[in-house]
């Protein structure tokens, strides 16, 4: 064998060393690759763990500023504006004269009321006294009647003496005792005495009579003097009624506030308002209170039935940047309007210094519950199907998914309650909820 074959086994030798070498190298390696990227394609997540909050419901919806009162001023009587006291801004109080309409026919109609009312007056005055003359009269017939029972009384007696007497004679004369002529006298006092019991008893019954025409004409006059004042006191009642129209010429202020507007000129003809309504026709004035205001808000039907009077308000009117008013809801409707299926509820605040104006826009705050010491999780971390059914991404310790389902409470966009379904030491998983499956393999970061 000579040397340039040694060289060459010796130099395969090597290279088959090498090339052994080398293939086992290049397996190791990817073995390696194939390894890291097998946890490469494991998904990344963040863990979390329920705490114990406080969970704050709040709701923030549009609202409007309101005067706290605000009146329409209508024309309840027709004719020409005579007089304009105020305009636009002025600030008037309770029974301020706004303006005054002239209405002379209506107070010519009144002038002739007053004289009518004086007239049945005087009438009246005229049957109390028929009444107290009837009644002068009953007392005289009732007299007379007296006086003539008394004289029936008389005459009674009188006859029944003239008749004993009578009696007596007769049998004296029979008897022959007296004379007959005697007998005869006494029959002329005894027909005499007859004659004027008869002619007493119908002087009574006349007597009677006149009594009882006397208190039927006490009666007549009575009802007459009735009549009267009835009469009177219609036409005072009819009196008041036209003072009470007089007085719709005067265009008051019902309540302390301010005049925010002015829908009438001097001499513009103001027709009266028979249309029936709040707002019918055109008003003339509007007065508005606004020392304090009232802020209305409208609830949706979901956040309506937990709103409750006292829930603390936030406000932030736009046209007052950088001021936050608090308050508290002070009155709630308690009916959802059908249009809009919302319920209105009204915040009370003082407007002493003015600031706020009927019609502002603001947006409300309103915090309706509060729960203390919820178990949460972020929003993050709970994912929801297109039922509405809530589940969470539970990391084990072998760093496996596994879904659970949990019932949810009160979502603030940030975090969320959980009513069921989890304890204080869960560990879930806060990303890619979308893409987990149940019993996959993650890696924690």
């Amino acid at each position: 064998m000579n040397s340039f074959s040694v060289v060459s086994r010796v130099v395969s030798g090597g290279l088959g060393i090498v090339l052994a070498v080398s293939v086992s190298g290049c397996n190791q390696a990817e073995s390696t690759a194939v390894a890291k990227s097998a946890a490469d394609q494991k998904p990344v997540v963040d863990v979390v763990t329920p705490t114990r909050a406080t969970i704050t419901r709040i709701t923030t919806q549009p609202a409007t500023v309101f005067a706290w009162y605000e009146a329409e001023i209508h024309g309840r009587v027709a004719g020409y504006l005579a007089e304009l006291n105020v305009d636009i801004g002025d600030k008037v109080s309770s029974g301020d004269v706004l303006g005054r309409i002239a209405v002379p026919e209506l107070k010519a109609a009144y002038e002739k009321q007053e004289a009518t009312i004086r007239r049945l007056q005087a009438e009246a005055e005229r049957a109390v006294a028929a009444v107290k003359l009837a009644a002068a009269d009953v007392q005289s017939a009732q007299a007379m009647a007296n006086e003539t029972a008394a004289d029936v009384g008389s005459a009674v007696a009188e006859l029944t003496a003239a008749k004993a007497e009578f009696d007596r004679v007769t049998d004296l004369v029979n008897s022959k005792s007296v004379a007959a002529r005697l007998l005869d006298e006494s029959r002329q006092k005894f027909e005499s005495a007859t004659s004027k019991k008869t002619s007493a008893e119908a002087a009574l019954e006349s007597a009677k009579a006149a009594v009882t025409v006397a208190r039927e004409r006490y009666a007549v006059a009575q009802a007459s003097l009735t009549a009267a004042q009835a009469d009177t006191d219609v036409a005072r009642k009819a009196l008041e009624e036209q003072q009470a129209m007089l007085s719709y010429a005067a265009l008051t202020a019902p309540f302390d506030g301010v005049v925010t507007r002015r829908n009438v000129d001097p001499g513009d003809l103001v027709r009266k308002n028979d249309t029936s309504g709040p707002v019918a026709g055109s008003s003339l004035f509007s007065v508005a209170q606004v020392d304090r205001m009232r802020v209305h808000i409208d609830l949706p039907e979901n956040e309506a039935a937990i709103a409750n009077v006292g829930d603390p308000v936030s406000l932030n009117v736009r046209s007052l940047p950088g001021r936050t008013l608090t308050g508290k809801i002070s009155r709630i409707a308690r009916r959802l309007d059908e249009s809009t299926r919302a319920m209105l509820a009204e915040v009370d605040l003082p407007n002493e210094d003015g600031l706020l104006l009927p019609g502002m826009y603001a947006e409300a705050t309103i915090t309706l519950q509060e729960t203390p010491n919820a178990l949460a999780l972020p929003a993050t971390a709970v994912r929801f199907d297109e039922t509405g059914h809530s589940t969470v991404c539970l990391v084990d310790g072998n760093s496996a998914i596994k879904l659970v389902s949990v019932v949810t409470g009160f979502d603030d966009g940030k975090q969320i309650e959980i009513l069921s379904g989890l304890d204080d030491s869960a560990r879930v998983a806060a990303g890619q909820l979308g893409s987990l499956k149940d019993g996959q393999q993650v890696r924690v970061k």
